[in-house]
């Protein structure tokens, strides 16, 4: 039998020292019929070389080619959708990364059921720790996406090819929420469902990453308002949604400037614990931004511990 084809888009900008071990986590999976497209979306000379200069022992493996859409990750997606071969796409981000089965488990579920896609869970790795994240729901429905629940990344996703197409590709104008808008457009072509292990990880850093950055997000959040405020206020308070992902960006930036600057991670989490002072895990961050690093640390592996979260090591 032969097995369906699946194209990798990974998506990259300035991020050469990154992209490498994003592919060859992808070239590490026992699924064999891949074919592995890199969309650089460098526009400086020296950044594209140092991609294909990274990439190069890699051979006809892996396929560069330049973004050409529009700027951005949402223009290099496209480019790969409307390049791909593959019955199937896979994307991951150039910083993130697959764990052994992740195709391969993502096309038996597809494989065997009507659905549009497929998602997994993932390892959070950031903080000092490795945690074990999972979804709360083994089949994504559309009315569950209008109720702001959706995979975490593009990186955990897998969705037929057709579907990609006929949903209109990823929405280039889009500041931010990219990928929460594409899949309810192509949740209306099927469910998504969710392989129950985690076959990605995250590794949180420093660099330019859209889900902290906090203008873009407030940005996506008003055209996403505009675009599909209607809707999910139909199903949820929007306002509600609105407040979430706030928070969790003021979360995610006082953690990424924890152990750099005291004093910027204190007010970001001040702002996430102002933002709601209701939340448990707002307020459990502004206590870590109280204690410091070192001491804020020692209370998130505590909490860890205490709440029995599963942890994990990563490969290297």
């Amino acid at each position: 039998m032969t097995l369906p084809l699946v194209t990798v888009i990974i998506p990259t900008c300035r991020r050469a020292s990154m992209v490498r071990r994003a592919v060859l986590t992808a070239l590490a999976q026992d699924y064999p019929h891949v074919e592995i497209l890199v969309i650089d979306d460098n526009t400086q000379a020296h950044e594209q070389r140092a991609v294909r200069q990274v990439l190069a022992d890699f051979g006809e493996a892996v396929t560069v080619m330049p973004n050409t859409r529009r700027k951005g990750a949402c223009g290099a997606r496209n480019t790969g959708i409307l390049c791909a071969r593959g019955e199937f796409v896979a994307f991951l981000d150039d910083d993130d990364g697959w764990l052994p089965g992740k195709l391969r488990q993502q096309v038996a579920l597809l494989e065997r059921a009507p659905l549009a896609g497929a998602y997994c869970d993932f390892i959070d790795v950031g903080f000092g720790h490795a945690r074990r994240c999972r979804t709360r729901h083994p089949l994504l429905t559309r009315t569950l996406a209008l109720r702001g629940e959706c995979p975490t990344s593009t990186s955990l996703v897998m969705v037929r090819t057709a579907v990609l197409k006929n949903a209109g590709l990823f929405d280039e104008s889009l500041a931010s929420f990219q990928d929460f808008d594409m899949w309810l457009r192509c949740l209306s072509f099927g469910d998504f469902g969710c392989v129950g292990e985690a076959l990605a990880t995250f590794v949180q850093h420093h660099g330019d990453r859209t889900s902290v950055n906090l203008e873009r997000r407030a940005a996506g959040l008003a055209a996403i308002e505009a675009k599909w405020g209607k809707e999910m206020s139909e199903h949820a308070d929007f306002r509600e949604f609105r407040r979430r992902v706030t928070v969790a960006a003021l979360i995610e930036n006082g953690k990424a400037a924890l152990g750099r600057g005291y004093f910027t991670a204190l007010r970001f989490f001040g702002r996430a614990f102002a933002a709601d002072r209701f939340s448990i895990h707002a307020g459990f961050w502004f206590a870590v931004g109280l204690l410091g690093a070192r001491w804020g640390r020692a209370l998130y592996g505590r909490s860890l511990k205490l709440r029995r979260v599963e942890t994990a090591s990563v490969p290297a």
